[in-house]
């Protein structure tokens, strides 16, 4: 009797601590955001609305309806700002992954193998060409759990999941190149504000 209360306190002490060990895959996305890290990219957890929102996903167990929105990992990274220019233009986009059955693909969506495609939310669709086509042709590149990417106040961010081990690099290519691209007043709509 006295050999099974020892294994019980042994087993109320041990398994507690082995809870709390972080798992494989928990080890590899630290590995994943130290690299980004690394780069200069800032890694948040971040919330987002849901580019695909299905109700019968977003249903509490009392049958309460839940706001449709993702728990995702952020990448962001700052856009440098040009040295030639005395104010950059603030830009202000967004473009997100979507479900063709959600909706019919339109003409200024790209497709995407998997059934999904990009839709711009916001943004540079007509008032800055040069960005917009970047934007179009990089975002092919970019891991198939990325959900969402935009640019918000010279702060470029990319939402996804983190599914695949090494798929970070490409994350950072996009975000260096994408920060690296010049705006001129050229690429600008007359409309378009500073």
């Amino acid at each position: 009797m006295v050999y099974v209360i020892i294994v019980l306190a042994l087993l109320f002490i041990i398994v507690p601590i082995v809870a709390v060990l972080p798992s494989a895959r928990q080890k590899e996305q630290m590995v994943m955001r130290k690299v980004a890290r690394e780069a200069g990219v800032i890694v948040d957890l971040a919330t987002i609305d849901d580019p695909n929102p299905r109700q019968e996903r977003y249903i509490s167990a009392t049958g309460r309806p839940l706001p449709p929105t993702l728990k995702v990992i952020a990448y962001r990274l700052h856009r440098q700002r040009e040295q030639t220019q005395r104010e950059q233009p603030r830009l202000t986009w967004c473009i997100q992954k979507r479900e063709a059955s959600q909706q019919p693909v339109g003409a200024r969506d790209v497709p995407k193998e998997g059934g999904s495609y990009w839709h711009w939310v916001t943004g540079p669709v007509e008032k800055r060409p040069l960005l917009r086509d970047w934007v179009e042709a990089a975002v092919g590149d970019l891991p198939h759990d990325v959900e969402q990417v935009e640019e918000s106040n010279q702060l470029i961010s990319v939402y996804w999941h983190e599914r695949e081990n090494g798929s970070e690099t490409a994350v950072i290519d996009f975000l260096k190149q994408c920060a690296s691209l010049p705006l001129s007043q050229a690429d600008a709509g007359p409309d378009d504000g500073v």
